[in-house]
């Protein structure tokens, strides 16, 4: 989920509200942001006594959302470059979290904001040049802080800092010199039971040091099985008791589950045989894409992505958020641990499976979970799944590849340069982790990488190589292309409108604006160039240790440019993240355009107002029965196209509410941390599966109920 999809622009943009009345000071401190004079923007607000910060403080009402508030109007005063760390404190009581939106724009002129994720291309409008997007807890006093590295535009998801949940950087490099307005909104949620609430803003200013974190918070936010403390729903786990009868039920319903009838050994369908290989593979029949089995039987593939025991969630920094920690010291509880980023990281639902079934967890988990997979009627283990257990089960499944080919230059965000000698080298290297599955039948295919950053955004690649000196080959080899195209020195700096002495001055040149149309049209043009080498070498190495199974691509976050098609071309399936609503992206684009069938390798709506977690995900619905409903349209709308091979669902599990090691912290799996499932979706969900084949055939026409969705709480 995406690689997903938020956090420290906000913490900017709550800056603009400094503090009101304190006298404190902050460590390092560069400047401290004006909030009376912030809210003269007009929006509706109360100075108040705030237990949480001890003193006077700002509270916002942010009910509409249709405000802005400009923390500064043009940055005069302001010494960005001093500075480090953008800091806010803040703290609200809503019932779910609270988006918020930072935003800076450049002292000369607009720029094309690059940040609103559209069916397939991203929306082009003037707008800030960096946009900052973050969640806040629910009734969690927060320090957000944002490195003011993240202004260079090359990262999109920021490191995590105690208490902040996930934040997102959209758009291109600004330099700290250049920053004018910078601006900032909330987005609430909009549910049922949301009434109008507002947010507290305690401090906002710019320090050379991050804060020292708060002190330990009066109550635990996490009790000992996982969950929220601040709510309490249907279903809750209140003690082992209560355990032990829910993880009962879960595994009653998975015992004895079979596939239908039908369905083939693999999960293919029987009434529909196509000649047999050994391996998955693609056919078209003349009307339709079809994934066909070992067996030679037509596939669909129904998936569901992080099929594995539970999601770790970041400890370090947290560790007064919990009730309880499993033991550390315990032989069984210290799997439930986890080392990663230099943070660690806990799993409750591991540790849960620990308290039921002790040293048979593991052995449990796997066979609750494959029958849970045929009740439900999923054939398929998804992405970032336990690929070991889809091998013993016999189960269907996807591989995820990791350490995608890098050199030690990158040209823009995690884009390699492609052309030097090295990136074959690293190609091969990383075709070899399919060494030990590529004779398995189960295998599917393997997606080469997830949500590549380079592509968050229509970005001109070549260009962006040029906003440092950095030496690079495909430097080299651009000069040596623009000397092929204009011939002599003299015509190429008339159409670029430069004064170079010669092509080999361009490997030194910067440019943080394009000199003329013609530079940025050479720029995307080589691009694309950039593109071809970056996908052609790995997709032949690849191909060369694993003949056997399909390449299912990148997994494309969406169709943000040209580039992102050109690539298809060296696929054997178009992979697609599809957080579009409320119909799938347009898959017959996709197809049309790379001649290939495509596969949705994520998607999801969540619910944040009837059970235990405060954010929805990258989509969300009303409540868990218009959850169920979404799936069944969006599914079944998808299934019934003709390009159409697969979909897979974002995620088994529900994220932890302290927020995953980026921040995530969703009601988007089809169980909860105590392994309960939501059966208003999975009921949905094992009908139109059931029906799927029928579907994708044209036996039947697809639901059509299209279902009320609220805005993201992510």
């Amino acid at each position: 989920m995406k690689t997903s999809v938020f956090s420290l622009l906000c913490c900017i943009a709550l800056v603009s509200f400094p503090a009101c009345e304190t006298n404190k000071t902050f460590p390092g401190e560069v400047y401290r942001f004006d909030l009376q004079q912030m809210v003269k923007t007009g929006v509706a607000h109360e100075w108040v006594v705030s237990p949480e910060f001890g003193g006077k403080t700002l509270s916002i009402d942010i009910v509409n959302n249709d405000h802005e508030l400009v923390l500064s109007p043009d940055s005069k005063g302001i010494d960005w470059v001093k500075a480090n760390y953008f800091v806010c404190e803040v703290w609200h009581d809503n019932p779910y979290i609270v988006m918020l939106h930072l935003q800076l724009f450049r002292q000369t002129d607009e720029d094309l904001a690059v940040h609103t994720q559209g069916d397939e291309a991203v929306k082009k409008e003037t707008g800030p040049r960096i946009e900052y997007v973050t969640g806040i807890l629910p009734q969690l006093k927060t320090q957000l802080v944002m490195p003011l590295s993240y202004l260079d535009g090359q990262d999109i998801i920021s490191t995590r800092q105690p208490r902040q949940l996930k934040a997102v950087v959209w758009g291109r490099r600004i330099e700290p010199t250049d920053i004018g307005k910078v601006s900032m909104t909330f987005h609430p949620a909009e549910a049922p039971d949301y009434l109008p609430r507002q947010i507290q803003i305690a401090s906002a200013y710019l320090t050379t040091k991050p804060p020292k974190p708060y002190e330990k918070h009066a109550t635990a936010v996490v009790d000992s099985f996982g969950q929220w403390t601040a709510r309490d729903w249907p279903g809750k786990v209140h003690s082992i008791d209560e355990l032990k009868t829910s993880m009962a039920k879960t595994e009653s319903l998975a015992a004895s589950a079979v596939f239908p009838d039908e369905w083939s050994a693999f999960g293919g369908w029987k009434q529909l045989r196509f000649k047999p290989k050994g391996f998955f593979y693609t056919h078209h029949d003349g009307r339709r894409w079809w994934l066909v089995d070992p067996d030679g039987y037509a596939f669909i593939s129904a998936g569901v992505d992080c099929i594995n025991n539970g999601e770790s969630g970041v400890l370090s920094g947290q560790e007064d958020l919990f009730a309880w920690l499993p033991p550390k010291n315990d032989p069984l509880f210290a799997n439930t641990y986890l080392e990663r980023r230099n943070k660690t990281e806990v799993n409750f639902l591991k540790s849960n499976l620990i308290r039921m079934y002790g040293p048979l967890w593991q052995e449990k988990w796997e066979e609750i979970t494959t029958g849970l997979m045929k009740q439900w009627r999923v054939n398929t283990v998804g992405n970032w799944s336990d690929s070991d257990m889809a091998r013993r089960r016999k189960m269907p499944y996807v591989f995820n590849m990791v350490n995608f080919p890098s050199v030690p230059v990158k040209l823009y965000r995690d884009f390699p340069d492609v052309f030097d000698p090295a990136y074959q080298q690293a190609s091969q290297r990383f075709a070899e982790q399919l060494e030990q599955i590529k004779n398995d039948p189960y295998l599917i295919g393997y997606f080469l990488q997830n949500e590549p950053h380079w592509a968050f955004g229509d970005n001109n690649l070549a260009f962006e190589m040029f906003a440092t000196p950095t030496p690079a080959f495909t430097k080299k080899e651009m000069a040596r292309w623009l000397q092929k195209k204009y011939g002599d020195i003299l015509r190429f700096n008339e159409a670029w409108k430069l004064n170079l002495p010669d092509f080999d001055a361009l490997e030194t040149f910067t440019m943080k604006d394009k000199p003329s149309d013609t530079a940025w049209d050479d720029c995307y043009e080589f691009s694309g160039l950039m593109v071809d080498r970056y996908v052609e070498t790995v997709c032949n190495e690849v191909k060369k240790v694993d003949p056997n199974h399909l390449n299912l691509g990148m997994r494309y976050a969406w169709i943000s440019s040209e580039l992102c098609y050109r690539a298809g071309a060296w696929f054997d399936v178009f992979s697609i993240n599809g957080y579009s609503t409320p119909d799938p992206p347009r898959t017959d684009e996709l197809s049309r355009r790379s001649g290939k069938p495509v596969l949705i390798g994520e998607w999801h709506f969540g619910c944040a107002t009837d059970r235990g977690l405060p954010s929805t995900g990258v989509q969300g619905a009303e409540s868990q029965l218009a959850r169920g409903e979404a799936y069944r349209y969006y599914f079944e709308q998808g299934i019934a196209r003709p390009e159409v091979i697969g979909i897979h669902w974002f995620q088994w599990n529900d994220q932890p509410v302290f927020g995953r090691f980026d921040g995530e912290n969703c009601n988007i799996g089809f169980l909860d941390v105590c392994m309960q499932p939501y059966p208003e979706l999975t009921n949905q969900a094992k009908r139109s599966h059931e029906r799927m084949y029928r579907l994708s055939n044209g036996n039947e026409q697809p639901y059509g109920n299209v279902f009320r969705k609220v805005p993201q709480i992510f």
